[in-house]
């Protein structure tokens, strides 16, 4: 049997400004919305790879604070000119916290923080 990537799914304090935020800085594309156990699910389609975003349901507790963590370390998007991207992101001022610089003679990357802490690597690979 051999795997295939399907999606990632993210539990979100606000799913609507997730799924704005992402559709505003990467250009994703809704996908489809649905309901599955009485949750409610957006599909982003960012890159070719589907992301699916969830609000949390009542009475539900996430767990909350910063630093490392186990699970999901970074959401990693690239793009072909990493400076022009990142200068439209800091005009509509998503918050960096890395800015641009090398990643090895060709490249370049940054990281953001994008809604609910998720932190987003930024990379050009030329």
């Amino acid at each position: 049997m051999s795997w295939l990537y399907d999606h990632t799914h993210f539990k979100c304090s606000d799913y609507e400004k997730t799924v704005a935020f992402f559709k505003e800085n990467f250009e994703a594309k809704e996908v489809v919305r649905f309901e599955v156990n009485g949750m409610a699910i957006v599909t982003l389609d960012i890159g070719g790879l589907w992301y699916n975003f969830s609000p949390k349901r009542a009475g539900e507790t996430l767990n909350e604070g910063s630093g490392v963590r186990y699970g999901i370390y970074h959401l990693g998007l690239k793009t072909k000119n990493l400076d022009a991207e990142a200068a439209k992101m800091k005009a509509r001022g998503v918050k960096f916290t890395q800015d641009v610089k090398p990643l090895n003679p060709t490249g370049k990357f940054a990281f953001i923080e994008g809604p609910d802490g998720i932190s987003i690597e930024l990379l050009q690979r030329d």
